[in-house]
């Protein structure tokens, strides 16, 4: 298992969609830190947005903003990836040849799923270092210190967790891609309609709590509001900050759920796709 998982990152790392993906994160930590953090607080004149501009560029504030957004477009941007490396397997019929060389269906699709995974952490987890070492140099530049002893500051084993709780946010749509693409064998299919169902997913959970009462309720059984209580776990103080993600942004955590039993909801969904693909991929005639 360890020689095809060495084999699968072997090939994930050739490809050149890891890279592009990294490149756009990178743009997003850029704008993210030094237009919408440093560059906003250095034109404002008003104390109370600039007080949102440093909470997106200023450590750890930072950590929040940075998260937030890195969980959105990082769900969209990790099922892309997997999307791509997936499909193009079946494109180039190296399914067939995997299966022909006595690798069990298991095996391949836990290996792929595997490489994936690990990719995709490195990918994120690089970004991230980017935007923080963005986020300290900025700090540096406003004059202010550069610390975690902030009211309501996380300490390291608490950044850790934070990083953690995004990461788990990211893992659903992972697997709805992982999903999608193995069913349908499509890049356009499975990227596609990871999209869809982020953005799709975040105008529908605005839209039920404006309407209240049991369909409001119901916002608990979506991914997203489950997802956003993670997030919102994740905030440090009081205050609001700039962010990227195409979703309302809560101010607190008293409209959402418990974040453990948020966590919980979202591992159920990751272990129902994860059982629907390898049922699927198990029962399915691999003609290429």
């Amino acid at each position: 298992m360890g020689s095809l998982l060495a084999a699968e990152l072997l090939k994930t790392r050739k490809r050149w969609m890891p890279y592009v993906l990294f490149l756009v994160m990178l743009a997003g930590v850029s704008m993210l830190i030094w237009l919408g953090g440093y560059l906003e607080w250095r034109s404002q004149d008003e104390l109370e947005f600039q007080a949102g501009a440093l909470r997106t560029f200023a450590m750890p504030w930072s950590l929040q903003a940075l998260l937030d957004s890195g969980q959105f477009w990082g769900a969209v941007l990790i099922g892309i990836l997997t999307a791509s490396v997936v499909a193009t397997e079946h494109n180039w019929g190296t399914v067939r040849q995997a299966l022909i060389r006595g690798q069990t269906r298991s095996q391949y699709l836990a290996t792929k799923l595997a490489g994936l995974v690990i990719v995709s952490a490195a990918v994120l987890l690089a970004a991230l270092s980017v935007g923080i070492g963005f986020s300290v140099l900025a700090t540096d530049l406003a004059g202010r210190p550069i610390t975690l002893d902030v009211p309501g500051g996380p300490s390291v084993p608490e950044v850790g967790l934070m990083i953690l709780r995004a990461g788990f946010g990211i893992l659903p749509y992972g697997l709805l891609a992982f999903f999608l693409t193995v069913v349908s064998r499509s890049t356009a299919v499975g990227a596609a309609g990871v999209l869809v169902y982020v953005i799709g997913e975040a105008i529908t959970i605005a839209i039920f709590k404006d309407i209240g009462g049991l369909t409001g309720d119901s916002r608990s059984l979506f991914i997203g509001h489950n997802v956003n209580a993670l997030v919102a776990a994740n905030h440090i103080g009081f205050g609001d900050y700039t962010s990227l993600a195409f979703r309302e942004r809560p101010p607190d955590a008293s409209d959402l759920p418990d974040v453990n039993a948020a966590a919980l909801v979202i591992a159920i969904y990751c272990v129902i796709l994860l059982a629907t693909t390898f049922a699927i991929f198990q029962r399915r005639d691999i003609r290429a």
